[in-house]
């Protein structure tokens, strides 16, 4: 198997890797874990002085970073910059927060005394996607480093280039030079990655086919793991939503990232009182993006990451429209490159057809009406997946009631979905579980670890 770097905008290779042999991965997880024997001991004021010098140096080549986005996977060069400068963000967030946060804490117990402490305990594997290639990879590793584990990374073959300069950036920071390594393994190598009893935790974050493979490994081997799976997530405007604020965040919540999101706003509920208006307004919005080469500063929507997936979206509106859809704007091949698809608004969509019942990961948006509170947490709660959600309603409590009984990990209220260090994240549902970023992603991987004394 060859890793290969691909540009879906020129459809050029950029570089082709040759994957690692079962004895190179044995040598890599044995040079990694050495190096956590001795990170594991190093105060934490060091491991957070270097997290700053990594957001430093991701800041000052933030240009560098970008670009390798842009020409790997093809996200127009404005949002691969925002990636960079929200993994500098997730830098400066545990940095200031992990010292008190991974703190020994004393409890009340039936014993003398009890503490709770948070340990590091080896090596963590994550196995991560294309989609967010710095983003993905940052918010399982700096955790990861910040706790006193190291980290290894398994990333999708097609963003290689993506996974080697973080590697670089890692080191020239200052971490030990093994302490963060990519590595190239076959399909067929993974279980014995996971097997490794230098691993101690798995967190991945793609497909639902992958996560159910992952899983089963883990269990069988006894690792802790994080799945952050597929999203099919609703986006609810309410009877008294501004509408024009809702319109705009359903563009950028469906579109961003040519929709290749997991917590992208995938089923779009509007009130029967607002539904004309709106869609206008989100056609007319929809029309009117820019789309073409990802390095323009001025394009909002580049080339999907290849044209098999440009195939799979297609396929969901066409099905979609033979069991009766509507497609009232796009939903053709663009004329740009193999890899382009135009932004599709589709309404009037059957219950079990792709486009309500699959996670579409792609450029296109379904509308549905809905007439009253009750069916649209119906509607909403009706899907097999659970990640994210977006309610928007001026009427904050009422929002809130409809989030509190909404089936989602996380919620929006007035704005589209989307992750920040400070706000756990993760699903529930086939979306997967455990938590990634703030305390809760801190803990995920540590020893949990109480330490009771008796008087005698």
């Amino acid at each position: 198997m060859a890793y290969i770097s691909f540009n879906p905008y020129s459809c050029k290779e950029i570089a082709r890797y040759g994957s690692d042999s079962e004895k190179m991965l044995s040598v890599r997880i044995s040079d990694v874990h050495e190096a956590w024997r001795e990170w594991r001991c190093t105060d934490i004021s060091l491991r957070v002085s270097l997290l700053l010098r990594l957001a430093d140096n991701l800041e000052a080549n933030e240009n560098e970073h970008a670009a390798t986005i842009v020409a790997e996977m093809g996200k127009p060069v404005s949002q691969a910059l925002a990636e960079v400068r929200k993994c500098s963000a997730l830098c400066r967030y545990y940095a200031g927060r992990a010292e008190s946060l991974l703190e020994p804490r004393a409890i009340d117990s039936s014993a003398t005394s009890s503490v709770v402490k948070y340990s590091p305990q080896g090596i963590v594997l994550g196995i991560m996607p294309w989609n967010f290639p710095y983003w993905q990879a940052f918010r399982f590793f700096i955790p990861a480093l910040v706790s006193g584990n190291a980290a290894i990374l398994k990333h999708a073959s097609n963003v290689t280039g993506s996974a080697l300069m973080m590697e670089k950036l890692i080191r020239d920071a200052g971490f030990p030079e093994n302490i963060f390594r990519v590595i190239l393994p076959e399909h067929s190598h993974i279980e014995y990655v996971i097997s490794r009893p230098e691993i101690r935790g798995v967190a991945l974050t793609g497909s639902n086919y992958a996560g159910s493979i992952v899983a089963s490994l883990a269990g069988r081997y006894m690792k802790k793991s994080v799945l952050e799976l597929g999203g099919s997530d609703p986006f609810i405007v309410l009877p008294d939503a501004d509408i024009e604020a809702a319109v705009e965040g359903a563009v950028m919540g469906r579109f961003l990232n040519c929709g290749q999101s997991c917590i992208a706003a995938k089923r779009i509920f509007i009130h029967k009182s607002l539904y004309s208006r709106f869609l206008d307004l989100f056609i007319s919005s929809v029309d009117k993006l820019v789309i073409g080469d990802p390095s323009d500063q001025d394009v909002f929507i580049g080339p999907m990451v290849n044209s098999k997936s440009v195939d799979e979206i297609a396929g969901q509106v066409e099905r979609s429209v033979s069991m009766g859809a509507r497609l009232l704007l796009g939903g053709e091949r663009g004329s740009e490159g193999p890899a382009f698809y135009i932004p599709a608004v589709m309404t009037d969509i059957p219950s079990g057809s792709p486009m309500e019942s699959e996670e579409v990961f792609g450029p296109a948006a379904p509308l549905f009406r809905y007439d009253n509170i009750d069916q649209v947490i119906e509607m909403a709660n009706n899907s097999r997946f659970g990640l994210g959600a977006s309610v928007w309603s001026e009427d904050v409590e009422l929002a809130m009631n409809v989030a509190d009984v909404i089936d989602s990990g996380t919620v929006a209220i007035n704005g589209f979905t989307r992750s920040d260090p400070a706000v756990p994240f993760g699903g529930v549902k086939e979306s997967g579980y455990g938590r990634e970023l703030s305390v809760e992603g801190l803990h995920e991987f540590v020893n949990i670890k109480s330490i009771t004394t008796y008087s005698r």
